[in-house]
């Protein structure tokens, strides 16, 4: 069991690292190599196919939800129902996703302010999507089902080659003078490619008996009901987390400057969240076959053990940036900009509070009880939004820190007064305590390392923001052979794990 998480987070982080890599190197690359304005291009129409991936309706959380516990049932012959007619309903989805690409692609010129010529890059490229969509949607299908076997590694594996072969595509466009439509139709290519892997392996092993799409509605009503549930949900969330900066943008007293200050400071959260975030993805087909199992022993033993856990993995990800935050940002924008230390601290301690209910998360979504976390999570969503508004004028990118911290308290409110007490059947203190200590651990390492008198005046006379770097690792790499030490006497995780 320890191996399907250790090696689930492994492929599944260096997948994400790999893609972020890519990214961070390939667009000075192509930006350098097209010019801004035709590699905007590429970036308009990715963000128009962005959209249409809202016609997911949240089956990814309820096919995976529902086909782990059916499994853990016995069920087979309705996973084989319903992964069939999944194959339709995203024939189905492909076919509007098309619809709505021909659509921009022939009559949308109006919508972009783009020259004829860049809008007629623009409708090649919309088209490329629209002959990739029935593949790219159609994997789908096999991706939720081998994540529901548990097979989470071999999905991460194909992801890491896809994005080895977009590198290889980025060296065509320098080796071989591609033009900006042929390399965008490659790297379409090898994301739709994941078919073919996904669906042979599924077929191989047994998790569905036929390719052949069918419509069992019954069966299939039963994951959309739930699905939709999470669709509504996600609507809610992704409002609170990209509205701060529109936000931002129409009430703070210099909207442009206060956006610029909240991207900046936006990376290093959104990397952590990346990151921690692919728990999700890992602890649900476990969680949804405990439940399936009516298993509370196993379901108890995984909410106290995964939430110390998934708290050490955080506070390793989040605290050497609040121990180093004027570094980090004098490093990587200027020290001009080290005012803004105090909000990515508040926000890496948010990230913290809210990535720490990840395991509890994970048993809630297993046992579909998702009505009081929607109307909490509305409430919470629009509160955030109104606090944001008026704390503009205040505090500029600080509301929106504010804000989002005030946000993630309402929702771990509702899992320390409800759904550990009275769903889960858990200690809330018990709960409290699997994130308590490990941060506090961390917090006393932080105090320690912090009266370190370690500055940049102790690497000489060297390029000012190489000396700040040499800072942030120097601290970081005390903080973290403290903590580790500690969290290895005190026997509050387990290293052995590791080994298994």
């Amino acid at each position: 069991m320890a191996n399907y998480y250790i090696s689930s987070f492994f492929w599944s982080t260096l997948s994400k690292v790999l893609t972020a890599i890519v990214g961070f190197i390939s667009v000075p690359l192509l930006l350098g190599y097209y010019g801004k304005a035709d590699y905007g291009i590429l970036s308009l129409a990715t963000a128009c196919n962005g959209y249409m991936h809202l016609l997911d309706l949240g089956m990814n959380v309820g096919a995976v939800k529902f086909f782990s516990q059916w499994k853990a049932q016995g069920n087979i012959d309705k996973i084989y129902r319903v992964a069939r007619t999944n194959i339709t309903f995203y024939f189905i989805i492909s076919l509007i996703n098309i619809v709505g690409l021909l659509a921009l692609a022939f009559e949308g010129e109006g919508f972009f302010a783009i020259s004829h010529e860049q809008f007629l890059q623009l409708r090649i490229c919309l088209l490329i999507i629209a002959i990739f969509s029935v593949f790219s949607w159609g994997a789908t299908t096999f991706n939720q089902l081998l994540i529901a076997d548990k097979q989470i590694t071999f999905t991460m594996q194909v992801q890491c080659l896809i994005t080895l072969l977009k590198v290889v595509a980025i060296a065509l466009v320098f080796v071989a003078n591609l033009t900006l439509t042929t390399y965008f139709l490659y790297i379409t290519c090898f994301v739709a490619l994941a078919f073919i892997p996904y669906a042979y392996k599924c077929k191989a092993d047994g998790l569905i008996d036929s390719l052949k799409p069918a419509w069992y509605w019954e069966d299939f009503n039963i994951v959309l009901t739930f699905s939709l549930s999470i669709f509504f949900l996600s609507i809610f969330q992704v409002t609170a987390t990209q509205s701060r900066p529109i936000l931002l943008g129409i009430f703070a007293q210099n909207g442009a400057t206060a956006v610029a200050d909240f991207r900046i400071i936006e990376v290093v959260p959104q990397f952590i969240i990346m990151l921690c975030g692919t728990f999700s993805g890992i602890f649900l087909p476990k969680t949804s076959e405990m439940v399936a199992k009516n298993d509370e022993a196993a379901m108890r033993e995984f909410a106290y053990k995964w939430t110390v856990y998934t708290t050490v993995i955080t506070t390793i990800m989040c605290f050497p940036f609040i121990l180093c935050a004027p570094e980090v940002l004098a490093a990587y924008v200027g020290k001009e900009y080290i005012y803004l230390s105090k909000w990515l601290i508040i926000w890496c301690i948010t990230v913290l509070i809210q990535m720490h209910t990840t395991p509890g998360n994970a048993l809630v979504l297993a046992h579909g009880k998702t009505k009081s976390l929607v109307k909490i999570t509305s409430i919470a969503c629009i509160g955030s939004m109104f606090l944001n508004a008026v704390l503009c004028k205040y505090y500029d990118v600080g509301s929106a820190v504010i804000a989002y911290f005030v946000y993630v308290l309402i929702i771990m409110g509702l899992y320390y007064m409800y759904f550990y007490k009275k769903l889960l059947h858990l200690s809330r203190l018990r709960m409290f305590r699997c994130f308590a200590l490990p941060t506090s651990i961390a917090l006393l390492c932080y105090i320690f390392v912090y009266l370190i008198p370690v500055s940049t005046s102790l690497y000489g006379d060297i390029n000012e923001r190489v000396t700040y770097i040499f800072v942030c690792v120097t601290k970081s790499m005390i903080w973290l052979i403290l903590y580790m030490a500690i969290l290895q006497t005190t026997r509050i995780i387990d290293f052995k794990i590791l080994r298994k």
